[in-house]
């Protein structure tokens, strides 16, 4: 298992395969038909294909009885649909007791930008008569992923390009770049 990964960890607690340890990082079948672990140990009162725990495109993990003869249970409970597993529940398939003992979630890496102004400006002294109006123009193109800053009438256009999840400041294009 990789560091930073997705993956939910299985106690099985009763059964053929007792005291044995079952990650599943995409998907688990389980059944008499299915690969690895999702065997149980040869567990003969499970069906062919039994059940099937996935990963949701959420990163939270679901169970789901694939039409077994003698059911799948969560928490003494039968499941007619997928149901989603908590840390601490108690899965049933045959003569086979699970309990989900760990859920590690890969965090989430939101691509959003954020503005932060650390340090006001503030001019060293004031300028004689009225001071002109500031103005700000921001361009953010999401799609592209930059952002384009421009301060002041006819001030410097700052280019900045969302690269690998960090926002850098990019040599700004030419006229005839754009």
């Amino acid at each position: 298992m990789s560091d930073g990964s997705t993956y939910l960890r299985l106690e099985v607690i009763s059964g053929n395969a007792a005291g044995a340890t079952i990650a599943v990082e995409d998907e688990l079948v389980i059944g008499r038909h299915a690969d690895g672990p999702g065997r149980l140990s040869e567990d003969e009162e499970i069906s062919r294909q039994h059940a099937r725990i996935s990963r949701e495109a959420t990163g939270e993990y679901a169970i789901e009885d694939l039409g077994s003869s003698n059911g799948t249970f969560v928490n003494g409970l039968r499941i007619q649909s997928p149901r989603l597993l908590a840390l601490g529940d108690s899965i049933e398939t045959g003569a086979t007791t699970l309990v989900v003992r760990e859920v590690v979630q890969r965090p989430a890496v939101a691509p959003s930008p954020t503005v932060v102004s650390r340090v006001p400006v503030v001019p060293e002294a004031a300028p004689a008569g009225p001071t002109p109006p500031l103005t700000l123009e921001l361009t953010v193109d999401l799609d592209a992923r930059e952002a384009r800053i421009a301060l002041g009438e006819g001030g410097e256009t700052v280019r900045v390009v969302l690269e690998d999840g960090v926002w850098r400041v990019r040599a700004q294009a030419s006229d005839a770049d754009r």
